[in-house]
C-alpha cells in the first residue's frame, strides 16, 4: 500500500509522462481499496484546520520507525500531529493527537505506550477511533465537549 501523497505524485509523473490513466480498479488496489472518506489524511487535514482557526499551531512529526535510516524525528510511538496553542507567557497548551482513519483503528503497543506515558507527564493526547469518532464530525464533538475550544470555528 502506497500513501495518498505518492499516488497523487504517482499520477502526475504519468501524466506529465503521457502514460494512459491507470484504471479506478488499479488505483484502488495502489492506495489499499481505501475510499477518500477512509483516508486518515482527509481527517487530519479537516481536524487541522479547524484547530488552527482557533488558535493552535499544527506540527505534523514523522516518528522514527527505524534509526538505522536514520530518518524521521521524535520517538517510536509518537503522535501524528503535535497542536501548541500560546498563552499567557509562559505557558502554552499542548495537544498530541493519533489519527486512525476507522473505529478501532489498529494502535501499536508502541503508540499506546507512548500516549500513557505522556499522559502521565500531564500532556493532553487523544486517539481518534478511541477518544473521538475517526471523523470530522466525531472530532468536532470531541474538541467541543473538551473545554479546549475558544471560539465558534467553521
Amino acid at each position: 500500500m502506497i500513501s495518498e501523497a505518492d499516488l497523487i505524485a504517482m499520477q502526475e509523473r504519468m501524466r506529465r509522462n503521457g502514460a494512459p490513466e491507470p484504471s479506478p480498479g488499479v488505483t484502488a488496489q495502489l492506495a489499499g481499496a481505501e475510499t477518500a472518506d477512509e483516508l486518515e489524511a482527509p481527517i487530519q487535514a479537516e481536524c487541522t484546520k479547524i484547530l488552527e482557526a482557533d488558535g493552535w499551531r499544527a506540527l505534523q512529526t514523522d516518528p522514527v520507525r527505524s534509526r538505522i535510516r536514520g530518518k524521521g524525528f521524535g520517538e517510536i510511538g509518537m503522535a501524528d500531529h503535535l497542536y501548541i496553542r500560546y498563552g499567557s507567557r509562559p505557558y502554552a497548551q499542548v495537544l498530541w493527537i493519533e489519527y486512525k482513519r476507522s473505529k478501532g483503528g489498529r494502535v501499536s503497543k508502541e503508540q499506546r505506550a507512548w500516549h500513557t506515558r505522556e499522559q502521565a507527564r500531564g500532556a493532553r493526547t487523544a486517539i481518534a477511533g478511541e477518544d473521538f469518532a475517526p471523523t470530522v464530525e466525531g472530532f468536532r464533538t470531541w474538541y467541543t465537549a473538551s473545554r479546549l475550544q475558544r471560539r465558534d470555528v467553521p
